[in-house]
């Protein structure tokens, strides 16, 4: 417990603190895990079983605009102590999606309230079918220091472009060849072309292989939905009543969320909202559990939040 409280109260502001990797923050904190991972984690409240009328497996995928899914992430000792949301939205015919998490109460107060927020702006392609990012952000407050990375993605030229910013100033840049065929997704665009059957249909026993925008070498994401009978041992090991759902296990490299393992081992509604989720071995922090609160949709035409801004190159103006 000394070393965790030791990680919390101390709010780093030396030059390796303003380092940032590509995804803009560093990765040692359990904000940015908890806001990487709740795309694909969570556990059902009593009455909550990610289960939703007019379910489809596949279709077009812009029938998730409106959606918001809710989140409460634990770990430790400390139950609820962060909470996330990860909505899909349009205004003026622009699809996006963003996440935000943030660190609550005692929690909070040690972490200064650390707030990720994570958005993603799409193309719609293969007729309504898939999404495709052509911008990705992703941006860390931390008390007053603010860090933020942009990702842009073009496919005309095959050219993927990234920029770092600490406190308004620019620290770093980069670009890289965006191999001929080869998607990057980033984890908003996997999560709903998952969700929608985009990388193949998700039954017992299917694996997929999913393109990641390259960090460290690593530029996959690795899923693997159980057997039946995975499942029905892990049930009875556990002592899981429910029947209609899938075992899922997720591999990403460690070196990004600073885990021992890279691995997260999931229960997810046949509606593929996930349900109950355990990231393994966080360093310092241990298992990390996220507990899937409820979903809520938006009518058509309910205003939609504004695009964050950033203010150094305009790729995610702000929405009147």
């Amino acid at each position: 417990m000394y070393y965790f409280f030791k990680f919390f109260m101390i709010r780093p502001r030396t030059a390796a603190y303003r380092r940032f990797t590509r995804y803009g923050c560093a990765p040692a904190y359990p904000a940015l895990l908890l806001a990487a991972w709740l795309l694909f984690s969570g556990a059902a409240w009593a009455g909550e079983n990610g289960r939703y009328e007019g379910f489809q497996a596949s279709g077009d995928i812009r029938r998730f605009a409106g959606e918001t899914l809710y989140f409460d992430i634990s770990f430790l000792m400390f139950n609820q102590a962060a909470t996330a949301e990860v909505r899909f939205f349009e205004k003026n015919g622009v699809y996006r999606s963003r996440l935000v998490a943030q660190t609550k109460g005692f929690i909070g107060l040690l972490t200064s309230y650390r707030q990720h927020t994570y958005e993603a702006t799409f193309d719609v392609i293969d007729g309504g079918r898939r999404l495709r990012a052509v911008a990705f952000l992703r941006q860390v407050v931390n008390g007053d220091q603010l860090v933020r990375t942009e990702h842009t993605f073009d496919y005309k030229r095959r050219l993927h472009r990234w920029t770092d910013f600490a406190n308004g100033k620019k620290t770093s840049a980069g670009e890289e060849v965006i191999p001929d065929g080869v998607p990057f997704d980033d984890v908003l665009t996997a999560f709903y072309n998952f969700r929608n059957g985009v990388y193949g249909p998700v039954k017992q026993g299917a694996a997929f292989s999913i393109h990641t925008v390259p960090e460290k070498g690593h530029d996959t994401i690795e899923i693997a939905v159980h057997s039946a009978a995975d499942e029905e041992n892990e049930r009875q090991a556990t002592g899981r009543n429910a029947k209609d759902e899938f075992l899922i296990d997720i591999k990403v490299p460690k070196e990004i969320f600073n885990t021992e393992t890279g691995r997260i081992r999931l229960w997810s509604s046949r509606h593929l909202i996930p349900v109950e989720s355990i990231i393994e071995d966080v360093i310092l922090l241990g298992d990390l559990h996220a507990n899937f609160n409820r979903r809520e949709i938006k009518k058509p035409g309910a205003s939609s939040p504004a695009a964050v801004s950033v203010q150094e190159t305009g790729v995610f103006p702000a929405e009147n």
